[in-house]
């Protein structure tokens, strides 16, 4: 299961906003693409997100908006 790190707590940086509308790349480890997603219309959100968990990440796996991470298998 991919855990997303897109859900801002207080003194936390907000690393959502600013890639929004990017496309969301899940890739193994060694860097091969497994999924890819556009990003909605409104943009993505935590819980948007969150509801991404592609059957290929049941290994090891990150995830990226655009070239910015926002979470993993290994989180």
């Amino acid at each position: 299961m991919i855990t997303y790190i897109t859900d801002q707590q207080n003194g936390e940086p907000d690393i959502l906003t600013p890639h929004q509308y990017e496309t969301l790349i899940i890739s193994s480890l060694a860097g091969k693409e497994l999924l890819k997603v556009a990003a909605p219309e409104t943009g993505w959100t935590h819980e948007a997100l969150c509801a991404i968990q592609p059957a290929e990440s049941e290994e090891a796996a990150d995830a990226y908006l655009g070239a910015q991470w926002v979470g993993s298998t290994e989180v």
